[in-house]
C-alpha cells in the first residue's frame, strides 16, 4: 500500500508548469520523445489513480456538498435516452426536426450506408490530424 505523498506529486506538477512557462531545450529529440512518453504515461496513470483509487476512497468519507482541502464533492444529473427508437418516434409525432435533437456519428453513418446507393461523401468531410504514439 502506498502512503499519500502530495509533495511528490506537487514536484511533478511544478516541473510540468516550468516546461509550460519556461519552455524546454529542443536540441535533443530523443529526450523530447522520452519526455513526451513520460508525460503521457503520467497523464494516463494519474487519471486512473485519481478516478479509481483516490476518488473512490474519498466517496467513503466525503458527502455530496462537503468541502475538504479545497475539493468539493458535487452531484449532478445528466439526461440519458433509454429507448432511441421511441425517442425518434416521439420527435416525429411532435413534428420536430430530428436534426435539432440528434447527433450523427460519422463512422457509424458511413458503416450504416455502406453497400447501399447512398454516397456518404455528400455529407462527410475529413480533417487530417497528427498525433504521437508510443511504439514500445
Amino acid at each position: 500500500m502506498v502512503h499519500p505523498d502530495p509533495g511528490k506529486l506537487q514536484d511533478t506538477a511544478n516541473y510540468a508548469e516550468a516546461v509550460i512557462d519556461d519552455g524546454i531545450d529542443t536540441s535533443n529529440v530523443r529526450a523530447l520523445a522520452e519526455m513526451r512518453n513520460a508525460f503521457r504515461r503520467l497523464e494516463k496513470k494519474a487519471k486512473k489513480a485519481r478516478q479509481e483509487v483516490i476518488e473512490a476512497a474519498l466517496d467513503d468519507g466525503v458527502d455530496v456538498g462537503d468541502n475538504v482541502a479545497g475539493v468539493r464533492r458535487v452531484g449532478s444529473e445528466h439526461p440519458k435516452v433509454i429507448d432511441k427508437s421511441t425517442a425518434l418516434q416521439m420527435l416525429e409525432d411532435a413534428d420536430a426536426d430530428p436534426a435539432e435533437a440528434v447527433t450523427v456519428n460519422a463512422r457509424q453513418f458511413i458503416d450504416a450506408v455502406d453497400g447501399t446507393n447512398v454516397d456518404p461523401s455528400k455529407v462527410i468531410d475529413y480533417e487530417t490530424r497528427t498525433q504521437y504514439r508510443r511504439t514500445d
